[in-house]
């Protein structure tokens, strides 16, 4: 967390009502919410995850049901934690931020309670993935991952890891053939979310 400890708290959700966390940097915040009990139970940002955040993704993704473990992104699983975070009734702190020309967020969550908050988020998933997709990216930005493939370009830089690694690289789901770039260093996959989205219209 060291990196976004400057990050300014932008945004408090949370069911504690008497939690009156005071607004101020990443740090300082965290620095009471574990005072208080409660630990990271995700973390994610805009740009290229820091070596802490990619474990954190890397974790969830090796957990995740095997049908939707390679759709996922750090965005993507974060809108989902967010919600199961929220539904699951248990105490959860969910920070916004924002610092560096970059936006975060964090879940905060008891450690006895993050089992039952990453059931409800796989779940989440499972049942509701175009939704969460269609959260995570807006019409341009699909649009953006469609042209980039139609013009047979590499995306410089790896979400997860960083490395200049990736490559196009489609993956075959049953009878789709779904347009992506796989990272040759951490293997996280950048999907043309367009093509997912086709896909999982044709399972309903």
């Amino acid at each position: 967390m060291d990196d976004i400890a400057n990050y300014r708290v932008t945004i408090v959700e949370s069911n504690i009502h008497e939690l009156n966390l005071k607004s101020g940097s990443y740090g300082s915040v965290s620095s009471e919410l574990r005072r208080r009990g409660f630990e990271i139970l995700f973390e994610s940002r805009t740009n290229v995850l820091s070596p802490f955040q990619s474990e954190l993704f890397k974790k969830m993704v090796a957990r995740a049901p095997k049908a939707i473990a390679p759709l996922l992104d750090p965005i993507i699983l974060a809108f989902a934690i967010h919600d199961a975070s929220d539904l699951s009734g248990l105490d959860y702190v969910w920070l916004d931020l924002e610092g560096d020309e970059d936006i975060a967020s964090s879940a905060w969550v008891r450690r006895e309670n993050q089992e039952e908050v990453i059931a409800i988020a796989f779940r989440l998933l499972e049942r509701n993935l175009e939704k969460y997709i269609l959260d995570a990216y807006d019409r341009r930005t699909r649009d953006d991952l469609v042209s980039v493939w139609e013009a047979q370009l590499n995306i410089n830089g790896c979400p997860v890891c960083g490395m200049n690694s990736l490559k196009r690289e489609p993956l075959q789901l049953g009878q789709k053939r779904l347009r992506g770039w796989v990272c040759t260093n951490c293997g996280h996959r950048v999907m043309v979310q367009t093509d997912v989205l086709d896909y999982l219209v044709s399972k309903d």
